[in-house]
């Protein structure tokens, strides 16, 4: 397996980037003590959301329920009466997408993943099938296949229960991001003030709690490079858009952040440091440099952590013979350059 790996270290003060069912920071126990957590889900969600705006003609995915109407509109286009494509696009949501959800009009009831192209590529095959039996199996049959604007897909996966032959298996690998750190939530107490209240009226208009926490963070994140090329992924992209592809999954998995009070928190803090290498092997995560937590000792908890990341990775490659063939890093490289030296070797 050809391998893409980025190793970020992160420092956000005050911040909640993902919460937990009761509105507080999601945490995680690690090395016997208590570390800030953001969910891969949480971050996957922010890259490729980066992504599309950066390349929505590669990466135009949708993840949705709302497919019905979607789909109606792609049979229309290609010359279906009205009530023929309302008819043929639930015919299709039933046997594709997860049934009809007979109580929301136009939905599924289950979320589905797919892109315009993928949607026009069905209802084509639907259109373009003479015999009226096939017609549904033939348009299933492209949703198998590979089309330009399924980047997201193809790196993200596509988990579809009713019909394992439409799942995609994603070709990006994502860690939960942990502090490198002991950490703690704090609880933020909150008052807001009426300005139209009567001048002889006492306290405030509103007054509330949030908690936050404050933590450097590894992320970790892979990519399998000769997955990402195969048949029901990106085959149909030649090598230069391939490597776009890569370029704009590195450059948003570095910057994009989860938007969580992103108004009252602003946690827009890009990585200190990434270590992006490419070689031949299993992904393998660094994150038991930080087993035994850091300590800042008055001098904050991020040159620390780049120093045990970067020890880390060294004793990989003495111990286990991981042999990066490139081996990057920001800031020693900047951002433009980082992305075009992995690239460069896709």
């Amino acid at each position: 397996m050809k391998t893409l790996e980025v190793h970020i270290i992160q420092s956000f003060p005050v911040t909640c980037l993902n919460r937990d069912d009761v509105g507080a920071p999601k945490s995680a126990l690690f090395g016997g003590v208590e570390r800030a957590r953001v969910s891969s889900q949480s971050w996957k969600r922010a890259i490729r959301l980066m992504a599309k705006e950066l390349a929505p003609n590669t990466f135009g995915g949708d993840r949705t329920r709302y497919i019905i109407p979607a789909m109606e509109k792609a049979l229309e286009a290609r010359g279906l009466a009205t009530a023929d494509a309302a008819k043929a696009a639930r015919e299709l949501a039933n046997a594709a997408f997860g049934k009809a959800d007979e109580k929301h009009e136009g939905a599924v009831k289950t979320l589905f993943y797919t892109s315009p192209l993928e949607l026009e590529a069905v209802a084509s095959a639907y259109c373009g099938e003479t015999d009226d039996k096939k017609k549904v199996k033939a348009a299933i049959k492209v949703l198998q296949g590979s089309v330009k604007d399924k980047a997201d897909i193809a790196i993200f996966g596509r988990m579809v229960a009713d019909d394992h032959s439409l799942t995609v298996e994603g070709a990006g690998m994502f860690s939960h991001a942990i502090a490198t750190h002991k950490t703690n939530s704090e609880i933020d107490f909150f008052t807001a003030v009426d300005d139209l209240k009567p001048e002889d009226s006492e306290g405030a208009g509103h007054m509330n709690t949030s908690e936050f926490n404050s933590a450097c963070y590894y992320r970790y994140i892979a990519l399998n490079l000769d997955l990402l090329n195969g048949k029901s992924h990106l085959e149909c992209l030649s090598p230069d858009e391939i490597k776009q592809v890569v370029a704009t999954f590195i450059r948003s998995s570095i910057l994009a952040v989860p938007g969580a009070r992103k108004n009252s928190m602003m946690g827009f803090n890009p990585p200190e440091y990434v270590l992006g290498t490419i070689r031949t092997g299993q992904p393998v995560s660094l994150v038991n440099a930080f087993e035994k937590p850091v300590k800042a000792s008055g001098g904050g908890y991020v040159e620390e952590s780049v120093r045990r990341l970067e020890e880390k990775f060294q004793w990989m490659e003495k111990t286990y013979g991981f042999k990066p063939s490139v081996v990057l890093r920001i800031p020693e490289t900047g951002l433009d350059d980082f992305c075009k030296g992995l690239v460069d070797h896709v």
